[in-house]
């Protein structure tokens, strides 16, 4: 409404005052969300180095609009999740949460997303395991660029299947373990994966309790190949635990 309202607003000053309001109402009550603050804030930084005024209201009404379309942004989860799993997190917002013992189908080979999709893929198949969401990829950090070390398709409950080595995919239980979570849309580049990172690093130190970060940083992804880009959902998370006394 209120980008809808500034639109009317000829006078390119009150259109800018306008949109500042907004952006200051956005910040104030989506604190939690830390990825709708940083465009606002951005937004902010950027206006201050420009004096044309309606240049100013542009570069924060386009701000607004992407806040707009991450506080709207309804995650499509395509298949079930595993028994237990919490809700995936709002985009922008990251959240501590315990994932629940879960069976998973693991194979690692170097970073070939691909190949570890379709052989994951075959064994549910051949195993007659229900395909799930979300999909969990381990990612290693070299240079400033993410890769895939490994990819697994969780099973939805542990009594399917058995654990033990199948070929090259390893069938296992995980641990019950806490996770810092938040969730993204779009495609998981090395560049967003960054940001998800650094978001979820600023909720650890804030949080009241003193986690340790205790594993690898995950990719937990909730859509298909064949669902377009803009409308696709993950999350990136890491494992969590306490100091020990």
């Amino acid at each position: 409404i209120a980008i809808d309202e500034a639109n009317k607003i000829k006078d390119p000053k009150q259109r800018l005052d306008s949109l500042k309001v907004a952006s200051e109402k956005v910040i104030a009550s989506c604190k939690y969300n830390l990825m709708t603050r940083d465009i606002l804030i951005k937004a902010t930084k950027d206006i201050s180095k420009i004096e044309d005024i309606a240049k100013q209201a542009d570069i924060l009404r386009t701000g607004l609009l992407e806040v707009l379309v991450i506080l709207t942004f309804k995650p499509r989860v395509e298949a079930p999740v595993p028994a237990g799993f919490p809700a995936p997190s709002p985009v922008g917002v990251v959240e501590i949460k315990k994932l629940p013992v879960y069976r998973m189908a693991k194979v690692n080979n170097g970073g070939a997303g691909g190949n570890n999709f379709f052989t994951l893929f075959n064994h549910i198949k051949k195993n007659n395991i229900e395909m799930t969401a979300p999909v969990e990829m381990t990612m290693t950090e070299k240079n400033g660029k993410y890769t895939e070390s490994s990819m697994a398709f969780l099973y939805q409950e542990t009594t399917l299947g058995k654990v033990g080595p199948q070929g090259n995919i390893a069938v296992l239980d995980t641990k019950e373990c806490m996770v810092a979570s938040i969730g993204m849309r779009g495609s998981p580049s090395s560049e967003n994966i960054e940001s998800a990172k650094r978001w979820l690093i600023e909720k650890i130190k804030n949080a009241p309790e003193a986690y340790e970060i205790a594993g690898e940083l995950k990719v937990m992804g909730y859509n298909s190949p064949f669902m377009p880009e803009k409308l696709r959902y993950y999350e990136v998370q890491l494992p969590l635990k306490l100091p020990t006394k």
